[in-house]
């Protein structure tokens, strides 16, 4: 079930505090993350209404639940070209349902899986 974020004026397919490992200065940072079809964007607050930045999932190459020891439990990995993106959750159901909702995204929005819906209908 779709979820209608009034702040951002869009349907979101889930939403929700993560802490965010830096790209440049590896730090954590909880950001307020929207998904919203092939689009995951972050927020400082909930109440923001700027971008902090986002994550085109449309590209994604892999996001699974991180086994590396990064001395964060709960953490899934997403990597797109050019970047992997560290995500830490609350617990492991909120990892879980992060997972899914992600995976479904880009299963969804993948730009193979739109040419297989093309070429193969």
């Amino acid at each position: 079930a779709q979820i209608f974020d009034f702040r951002h004026k869009k349907q979101v397919d889930r939403c929700g505090y993560m802490t965010k490992l830096g790209n440049v200065v590896k730090n954590w940072k909880t950001r307020w993350f929207v998904l919203s079809g092939s689009t995951l964007t972050y927020y400082k607050t909930r109440e923001d209404t700027a971008a902090a930045g986002s994550i085109d999932l449309k590209d994604c190459r892999t996001v699974k639940v991180c086994m590396d020891n990064i001395g964060r439990a709960h953490t899934l990995e997403v990597s797109i070209p050019g970047r992997t993106y560290f995500l830490s959750c609350d617990d492991d159901d909120s990892m879980n349902e992060w997972l899914g909702a992600i995976s479904r995204a880009v299963i969804k929005n993948s730009k193979g899986m739109n040419w297989m819906n093309e070429n193969l209908n």
